[in-house]
């Protein structure tokens, strides 16, 4: 497959949305001319505000509703590149539905649209997690892009809402990374554009877009607002997980639509790993009030 390089167009989907923003302003300041997709011209409004200098590179068009069939019928026609960045995220319901079918309708519209409107289209990168890729082990084990967690969509499948909202939501991206795949095998023949899938873990970062309250920021920023509130308990404080900066699974994106060797490839990216810990000993040494002490070593 070819490479996508500037001053091609992009599809930025849900560009409002916290890390799809820095999706789309990264986009902009490689060269590219970018269209964003909101639900609403004033849900853009923002966008607009902060990126209007860019003149006839940018652009916003509405799609209500991403799950409906067609929905980006018209969004995707002259393109050369998607970067479908719209699946949700969120631990407040432990209904699996709720994650799952959403997410996979939404992921199958757009692959839908591409399929019989994308004839500019080259190439189609899909965020997705790592959370697809690693799953619990009871022994040391090397993950390689033929690893699935398909453990989680089992646990889901057999517990429903028992199976706890985190799982929920690996299993949602489980499905929704197969059904991708799935689609581009299925239609190789018909289609023109490739798929690459990026699989970054917790996406730590500054928001562009910053929200007016607590209830309003995103998951991954309240995993921080939460830690350093007293709202974990000591047991969650002495966890730890892999994160990377928003600004570096933003610039990987743009990296992927332009690389050749990126084509059909699923690409982990991330900072490092994390703990908890250190975030406490951060605020601590910066002199944040009021937040736990944790376990300081």
């Amino acid at each position: 497959m070819v490479a996508v390089s500037p001053p091609a167009k992009v599809l930025v989907t849900c560009a409002n949305g916290y890390f799809a923003t820095w999706v789309f302003k990264t986009y902009l300041e490689a060269g590219y001319s970018v269209r964003g997709t909101v639900r609403s011209l004033s849900q853009g409004a923002f966008l607009i505000d902060k990126f209007a200098h860019y003149g006839d590179r940018f652009e916003l068009v509405v799609v209500e509703d991403i799950t409906k069939d067609g929905a980006f019928d018209e969004a995707v026609k002259g393109v050369d590149a998607i970067a479908y960045t719209a699946s949700p995220f969120h631990y407040k319901s432990t209904n699996p539905d709720d994650l799952i079918i959403p997410a996979v309708r939404g992921t199958t519209s757009i692959l839908n649209s591409a399929l019989r409107h994308g004839s500019t289209l080259k190439r189609l990168i899909l965020t997705s997690s790592v959370a697809t890729v690693r799953e619990d082990t009871a022994v040391p084990h090397a993950f390689t892009e033929s690893n699935w967690n398909d453990s989680a969509v089992e646990r889901v499948k057999t517990k429903g809402s028992r199976a706890g909202p985190v799982t929920i939501y690996m299993a949602s991206k489980t499905l929704v990374e197969k059904v991708a795949w799935k689609f581009v095998a299925a239609h190789r023949s018909e289609i023109s554009w490739d798929l690459v899938v990026m699989n970054p873990p917790w996406i730590f970062g500054p928001s562009l877009n910053p929200a007016p309250t607590v209830d309003d920021i995103n998951t991954s920023q309240r995993e921080i607002h939460d830690s350093l509130s007293g709202a974990r308990t000591s047991a969650q404080l002495r966890g730890q997980g892999n994160w990377v900066h928003v600004a570096v699974a933003a610039e990987a994106h743009v990296r992927a639509t332009s690389a050749v060797a990126a084509s059909g490839q699923r690409i982990i990216v991330k900072s490092g790993p994390f703990f908890y810990q250190d975030l406490l000993d951060l605020a601590a040494e910066l002199g944040i009030p009021n937040v736990p002490q944790g376990e300081p070593a």
